[in-house]
C-alpha cells in the first residue's frame, strides 16, 4: 500500500473496531468522532478502492462556479437528492461563491483570493460552507427529505508560510470514509493546488480533522471495506497530481495525475445510499 492507503486504512480500521453503530437517515453506521487528525505533504490518493478522482475534481469544479445546477456528468452521484429541477440549493456552490451576509451576499473565495495575496500572515483566511439558517432547512430549501447539508470543508482556514508554502486545515462534519472520503481528500488537494497558485506560491500541507466518520451497515459496504482492510501488499507507487492552470478559474482540466496509480484492492461497488 502507498503511504495514504495506510493512513486510510488505519482510520478505516479505527472505525469498524472502536466505532459504535448508531441511526442515521439512510440506515444506519458504524461511527466515530474521536480520529486523530491527519496530515498529507504530497497527492492523499486512496488506491485500495478505485477513486474517481477526476470525476471529483470536476465536482469541486462545480462547487467553485457557484452554480446550484448539477452537471449532467454528476448527476449519477447526486441522483435522488437534488430538486426537482436537479439543483443544489444553498449548497457548496452559493455558501462558497454567495454566502448570504448580514448586509449583502458574499464571495468567501474571492475574497480569500484577496486576502493571502494582501495580508499572507493573517488568522483569518477561513472559508465555510456551514451557514447554520441555511443548513437547518436545506431540505426544505431543496423540497427534498434526501438533500444533504454540506458535509466536507465545513470549514478550512489557509496559512501562508514566510517562503510561500501554502496548507490548508480543513474540518469536515461528516465523512463516508468508503464512498465520501477518499474523494474529498483528493477535492482538497486540488483546492489547495489552485489556491497556492492563486498567489504564486507552492501547496505544502493538508491537515484533515473529521467529525462524524463512518461507515455505513450494508452488506456491500461492510464487504468492500472487509476485502480493503485483509489486503496487505505494499507499493512504492506515488502518483502525484499537478496543476497546471494559467487562469484565474478553477478547471478539472488543468490538472492531472503523474505516475501510475496502483490497481484497487476490491472490486466491489458499494450501493449509494
Amino acid at each position: 500500500m502507498t503511504k495514504t492507503d495506510e493512513i486510510y486504512c488505519s482510520l478505516l480500521k479505527s472505525i469498524m473496531s472502536t466505532g459504535q453503530r448508531v441511526p442515521c437517515r439512510n440506515g444506519s453506521t458504524f461511527r466515530s468522532f474521536t480520529l486523530p487528525t491527519v496530515v498529507f505533504d504530497s497527492t492523499p490518493l486512496v488506491s485500495v478502492r478505485k477513486t474517481a478522482w477526476h470525476k471529483a475534481i470536476e465536482e469541486m469544479e462545480w462547487f467553485l462556479s457557484g452554480d446550484a445546477t448539477c452537471p449532467a456528468n454528476l448527476l449519477d452521484w447526486w441522483e435522488g437528492q437534488l430538486n426537482n429541477e436537479n439543483r443544489y440549493l444553498a449548497g457548496y456552490g452559493e455558501q462558497l461563491r454567495k454566502f448570504l451576509g448580514a448586509d449583502s451576499q458574499f464571495d468567501q473565495i474571492t475574497a480569500l483570493i484577496n486576502g493571502l495575496r494582501s495580508n499572507p500572515f493573517s488568522r483569518e483566511h477561513v472559508i465555510t460552507t456551514w451557514n447554520p439558517l441555511d443548513m437547518a432547512i436545506i431540505k426544505k430549501i431543496n423540497n427534498n427529505e434526501r438533500t444533504p447539508a454540506c458535509c466536507h470543508t465545513t470549514i478550512a482556514q489557509f496559512f501562508v508560510s514566510e517562503t510561500g508554502l501554502v496548507s490548508m486545515h480543513s474540518y469536515q462534519r461528516s465523512a463516508d470514509f468508503l464512498l465520501g472520503v477518499p474523494h474529498n481528500w483528493i477535492q482538497s488537494w486540488a483546492l489547495l493546488l489552485w489556491v497556492a497558485n492563486q498567489i504564486d506560491g507552492v501547496a505544502d500541507k493538508l491537515i484533515l480533522t473529521f467529525g462524524d466518520a463512518h461507515v455505513y451497515y450494508e452488506p456491500s459496504h461492510l464487504a468492500a471495506v472487509s476485502q480493503i482492510l485483509d489486503e496487505n501488499t505494499s507499493s512504492n507507487l506515488s502518483p502525484r497530481l499537478l496543476y497546471n492552470g494559467r487562469t484565474s478559474a478553477f478547471k478539472a482540466a488543468d490538472f492531472e495525475m503523474i505516475g501510475k496509480i496502483p490497481l484497487p484492492k476490491t472490486s466491489i461497488k458499494p450501493k449509494l445510499l
